[in-house]
């Protein structure tokens, strides 16, 4: 199976409508340019206009840096532009990096410039999309071997979307009254969260690509208990058995001390329970211990530290970490 066939069913999971203009930003170069022309293709036959924009490595190794290195900022109304789109999706061959050939001393001007060229692809959007394309620099990125990546991302891209927005839409409403929800897991471990007055999600296609999963963010002072959570990756090391301990919504104490160590190293914020997340992709067979992946396996529930205000919460910070996890029993309330 092959990411460039998996487009057009890529596309059937976009939630824009005939008449939507979108952004495409594709992070690629020229000899990639195919999955981006026909990603714009496949919205066109659904009469969506798509609008395209390349941040390829020579746009940033050349013009952005004669920008810089003539002590000029990029004109504001290049980012007004951008920002004028309400529906975004990013293209990512690879992750946005530091250009081959920068000086030390003109790293700042470019971060800058990178932080307002995010800021416009992603701030006050209807729709703002993430799709990675399983390429080895990505697969390198998340330390997973290239193959199992591909093959895995594949699998789950190839979920049948009418089926999945259905079953998303079908367990949101089964969910709508719960007012607290009480995690087992582990021998003993209990993790009770108030959910009371807020509002689910699903990610059926309008967030980060696999799709497959509704989530809510817990009230942020209402999570009280234990977690066990079975394997964490976390800086190319695998723990197992992780027990995390939380009381009126923040992270008390982690048994995996180097976890721990960086979690307490962040500001207070950073360490709120933030998310509960349900998995609900049947096309993901087996984890990867890459979360953004895992949380949306059938079967598999995820909490999250840190940011929850893009989704119905109050914390506002510049930090989200999920951790992936199996129960033998969730209470709904």
């Amino acid at each position: 199976m092959k990411f460039i066939d998996l487009i057009p069913n890529i596309c059937e999971g976009f939630p824009f409508e005939k008449g939507d203009l979108v952004l495409l930003n594709f992070w690629g170069d020229n000899e990639d340019i195919e999955i981006l022309e026909l990603i714009s293709e496949a919205l066109s036959k659904k009469g969506v206009a798509a609008f395209k924009h390349q941040c390829s490595k020579r746009f940033f190794e050349k013009s952005v840096l004669n920008f810089i290195r003539n002590k000029n900022y990029i004109s504001e109304e290049y980012f007004e532009f951008l920002s004028s789109f309400k529906n975004v999706v990013d293209i990512f061959m690879y992750p946005p990096s530091l250009p081959e050939g920068i000086l030390e001393e003109e790293i700042f001007m470019f971060r800058q410039s990178l932080a307002k060229l995010f800021d416009a692809l992603t701030s006050d959007k209807k729709y703002y999309i993430q799709l990675n394309v399983p390429t080895e620099i990505n697969a390198s990125r998340v330390g997973i071997e290239y193959e199992i990546y591909k093959d895995s991302m594949c699998s789950a891209l190839a979920v049948d979307y009418k089926e999945l927005k259905k079953v998303c839409k079908d367990r949101i409403e089964s969910l709508k009254e719960v007012k607290t929800i009480e995690i087992f897991t582990g021998e003993a471990c209990l993790l009770k969260l108030n959910v009371d007055g807020r509002q689910w999600y699903a990610d059926d296609g309008c967030g980060d690509f696999p799709s497959g999963e509704v989530y809510i963010a817990p009230i942020e002072s209402g999570s009280n208990g234990d977690l066990c959570i079975s394997q964490v990756s976390f800086n190319g090391q695998v723990y197992y058995d992780v027990h995390m301990t939380f009381r009126d919504g923040n992270l008390l104490k982690c048994s995996a001390e180097p976890l721990e160590k960086f979690l307490f190293s962040l500001p207070d914020n950073h360490r709120i329970l933030c998310e509960f997340g349900i998995g609900l992709n049947p096309r993901i067979k087996e984890l990867t211990s890459y979360s953004l992946f895992d949380e949306k396996a059938l079967g598999t529930y995820h909490i999250a530290l840190g940011m929850n205000s893009l989704f119905g919460g109050e914390n506002q910070c510049p930090f989200h970490m999920d951790f992936v996890f199996n129960s033998q029993k969730v209470i709904f309330k």
